[in-house]
């Protein structure tokens, strides 16, 4: 049985008096993520291997043994009727309800309730779409870093970077990530991130020089950004510890800027335009 819905066949169970019936199919599956069995029988055992190397296995019921390893994994159930809370036998003297199979959403049936089933589900551990959402809660670091080096040659350098500018180089930072979305949908995660990268850093190192009024100010504003995708892109492969990482990173950035930062005298210019 699989989710609300499954397979069902009816067997002559005369021969169960001489030996037990063996009953053998296959099936394909395609578009599910879960598989699930509803055991019913006295003493239930299921064995699933894939190649599969991210199972996830919930349920009622836990394998008694299971191995995980690179080249995938395998599981064994042992389920008794005693689990299920059911009887194989009735005690009282009124007929047993019959216990013939009947799709899960019928009201006569007495099977067990649906949390009754071993269920084992293909995980990924690291989605496209949840690289997506990702990167996008990281999306501050690029407006926030990227707006500070303007910042910087705008009070330092003594150049002057108007509103509109800033928010062109802020409009071109959050269109990485539609990029990065609809490219991904179509050629995968990495050349998409690839291609909505690189065109998001030559457009923005193109209008720095010229905002600037320097190629070697807006070659810094490209190797920041370089830096700042590669870190991203690092962080959004790792399948665990990239928020610690992330944050660590985060805090030593912000420090190195309080550091370069902490002679500025933030309300008038303390350097001629040619410092920078």
């Amino acid at each position: 049985v699989t989710g609300g819905s499954g397979f069902f066949a009816n067997l002559d169970a005369s021969a169960l008096r001489e030996r037990p019936i063996t009953a053998k199919f296959a099936y394909a599956l395609r578009g599910h993520s879960v598989v699930a069995l509803a055991p019913r029988a006295g003493a239930t055992r299921w064995t699933v291997t894939s190649p599969w190397q991210h199972p996830s296995f919930t349920g009622g019921f836990l394998p008694e043994a299971r191995s995980v390893t690179a080249s995938g994994f395998s599981a064994t159930y042992r389920i008794s009727n005693l689990a299920l809370g059911t009887t194989l036998a009735s005690t009282s003297d009124s007929p047993t309800e019959s216990r013939e199979p009947r799709p899960a959403d019928d009201s006569r049936s007495p099977t067990a309730a649906p949390s009754a089933e071993a269920q084992v589900g293909l995980i990924q551990p690291v989605d496209l779409y949840a690289q997506v959402n990702r990167s996008v809660k990281y999306g501050f670091l690029f407006i926030g870093f990227t707006f500070m080096a303007f910042l910087l040659f705008d009070v330092v350098a003594g150049v002057r970077v108007s509103a509109v500018e800033y928010l062109l180089v802020g409009a071109g930072l959050v269109l990485f990530f539609v990029l990065l979305l609809a490219f991904a949908e179509v050629a995968g995660f990495t050349p998409a991130y690839l291609v909505a990268s690189g065109g998001v850093i030559a457009l923005l190192t193109a209008y720095s020089a010229a905002v600037l009024g320097s190629r070697r100010r807006a070659g810094f504003i490209a190797g920041l950004l370089v830096a700042l995708y590669g870190v991203l892109y690092i962080l959004l492969s790792l399948e665990a510890y990239s928020l610690l990482i992330g944050s660590l990173l985060l805090f030593a950035a912000l420090a190195a800027v309080m550091y370069l930062t902490r002679n500025l005298d933030w309300g008038g210019r303390v350097a001629s335009p040619s410092a920078v």
